[in-house]
Formats: structure tokens, C-alpha cells, sequence
């Protein structure tokens, strides 16, 4: 998504919040700046002058990453809703703002407000039970009509009865397959009461080159 978006859309920000540390490689690739953030980190001050930008944390695990995270969120809410250019955010692990009573009050807020300024936002977890299995996890999901499911190593009963998934469906999920063991991944995307399919996720050349490189 992030690579697709900054090679077809003129003039799109793309803003990362990386808390694994493992888009830095990408985002200098594609000539972007990468900032790190702590518990001593000042979010007012933090630049979004340029075209890509990652936020990262500066150690993986730390139980305070959480409100540092939720911070730098709210910063980027803040300066997303001060203009109305096309913006991309991207918050990767969401599970660990989705776990915090004000990282999902910060998440529900952005997701909420941020399509009124020309924002995408995308919460990436690697199951669809942490938004599920929460009333605020639901209400995000709510206000977020299009959703993508890659193959899913369980299907909890919260998530079948969130989407009314029938047992095939559930069963769908769990052998989607995944780019580990063939050419191209699949995924089942759901767009509210417009589209609900699956698809092949597959690189072009030009987007195979900046992976690879």
C-alpha cells in the first residue's frame, strides 16, 4: 500500500508509525526521513516538512511505548487536520495503542475526524479480535467502511460474530495465501454495503525493484 500510494498519487504525504522498527529500510529508499521517539521525546516538536516521513520507537518492547506512541498519534492528528492535502497514515502494530485506554480513545478521535481533511488512515494488527474484542475497537472499526483481511492463524468468535462471517468465510481466512509460499499473497477486502471479495496482492515490477533493492 505505502509503495503503491507514493508511485500513482501526485502530491500524497505518506506518515509511518513504526513500533517494530521495521519500515526504516523502506522510507530511506523511497528518499524519506525516519524519527525517532522515546519517553524524553518532545512531540511538539516533531517535523513533518517532508513528503514520507516514520515515526519509530527506539527499542521494541518497552512498556512505555504505548504512551509515547499515543502521543505521537495525537501529534500527527494535530498537524494532519491543520491543511487538507492528500495524506496517507499508516500505524503499524496497532494492537499496542488499541491495548491503552487513551491510545484507543486517540485512534477513535483520528479515524473519526481525519477523512473531513483529505486523511487515510490505516491501522495495521495481525488480528482483527484486537479491534473486536473491545466496544472501542468496534466503534473504529465502525467508522472505517473499508477493512483487509490477510490469512488469519485463528478466527475468534469475536471477529465472526463483528462481520457475520459464515464457516466458510471463517474458513477462507485461514488458508488465504501468503507470500511466503507462493508468488503473491490474498487477502478478502471489504468495503461497507459496496464490495466484499477477495483479491491477489502481487508487486508490480517497478514496486518489486524498491522492495528488493
Amino acid at each position: 500500500e505505502i509503495i503503491r500510494s507514493w508511485l500513482a498519487i501526485q502530491g500524497l504525504q505518506i506518515i509511518i508509525v513504526d513500533p517494530k522498527k521495521e519500515y526504516g529500510h523502506l522510507i530511506r529508499r523511497l528518499d524519506g526521513t525516519v524519527h525517532t521517539v522515546d519517553a524524553d521525546t518532545d512531540v511538539d516538536n516533531l517535523s513533518f516538512n517532508d513528503w514520507l516521513i516514520g515515526f519509530q520507537v527506539s527499542e521494541r518492547g518497552q512498556e512505555e511505548n504505548a504512551d509515547v506512541l499515543a502521543d505521537t498519534v495525537q501529534k500527527i492528528y494535530s498537524a494532519t487536520s491543520q491543511h487538507s492535502e492528500k495524506t496517507l497514515v499508516v500505524v503499524d502494530e496497532a494492537r499496542i495503542l488499541l491495548n491503552d485506554d487513551r491510545g484507543l480513545r486517540v485512534l477513535n478521535d483520528f479515524v473519526l475526524e481525519a477523512r473531513d481533511k483529505n486523511t487515510a488512515v490505516t491501522l495495521v494488527t495481525q488480528n482483527a479480535s484486537h479491534f473486536t474484542h473491545t466496544r472501542q475497537g468496534r466503534e473504529i472499526l465502525d467508522n472505517m467502511p473499508g477493512k483487509v483481511f490477510m490469512r488469519h492463524e485463528r478466527v475468534p468468535d469475536s471477529v465472526v460474530d463483528y462481520f457475520d462471517l459464515s464457516r466458510e468465510e471463517k474458513q477462507q481466512l485461514l488458508q488465504l495465501k501468503t507470500g511466503d509460499e507462493s508468488p503473491y499473497s490474498e487477502a478478502v477486502v471489504k468495503v461497507s454495503s459496496r464490495l466484499d471479495s477477495k483479491l491477489r496482492v502481487q508487486s508490480t515490477r517497478s514496486e518489486h525493484a524498491v522492495i528488493s533493492q
